[in-house]
């Protein structure tokens, strides 16, 4: 479950490098499936909550999301 207050990670898409380890703390709930976030240098996202790696699921890393590259 997504807190407001606690710091997440954000999860990794299948097939893309991700090297970013950053946290980014939830500092707003919008419509119960979005959250604004705020990463250590004050920088300010906005996120879908399945994106985020739940404490409760910390085996859960992957998104769903699929994306294709088109070049």
């Amino acid at each position: 479950m997504i807190e407001l207050g606690k710091k997440y990670r954000l999860k990794k898409i299948k097939g893309f490098k991700n090297s970013d380890n950053e946290y980014y703390k939830v500092i707003g709930i919008y419509n119960f499936d979005t959250v604004i976030c705020e990463n250590s240098y004050g920088e300010r996202f906005v996120f879908m909550k399945e994106f985020l790696i739940d404490s409760q699921k910390p085996d859960d890393i992957y998104s769903d999301l699929m994306i294709e590259r088109k070049e």
